[in-house]
């Protein structure tokens, strides 16, 4: 087979050689495409087998601990010891951020808020 240069080419065997060309770069194209489609479907299959997996580990977890009943408080609690335990855990919070150095603020008010 001799190879002929596009100046000794006939304009059918150009027309010939182009359309070639061109089904055989639409080939590559469609390959390349159908192996990413391929490999989409692969990891789009193993992420959901990753999701049911977590979720039977969620629900086996969940049945394996038994739901237990709040306590009914007795009594409504005393607003300055929920204040004092509030302004206690600012205060602690606080020091850890500042490196141990307690800070220095005090509550001045406090109002309810409906949540």
């Amino acid at each position: 087979m001799t190879t002929l240069s596009a100046t000794t080419m006939t304009l059918g065997e150009r027309f010939a050689y182009a359309g070639r060309m061109a089904l055989i770069g639409m080939l590559t194209i469609f390959v390349a495409l159908s192996v990413l489609w391929g490999a989409l479907a692969l990891f789009r299959l193993a992420l959901a087998a990753f999701e049911r997996r977590k979720a039977g580990k969620l629900q086996a977890a969940a049945a394996c601990t038994e739901p237990t009943a709040a306590p009914v408080p007795t009594a409504a609690p005393d607003e300055g010891a929920v204040i004092a335990a509030i302004t206690a855990a600012i205060s602690e919070v606080l020091a850890a951020e500042n490196g141990g150095k307690a800070p220095s603020f005090r509550v001045v008010s406090y109002r309810r808020t409906r949540s």
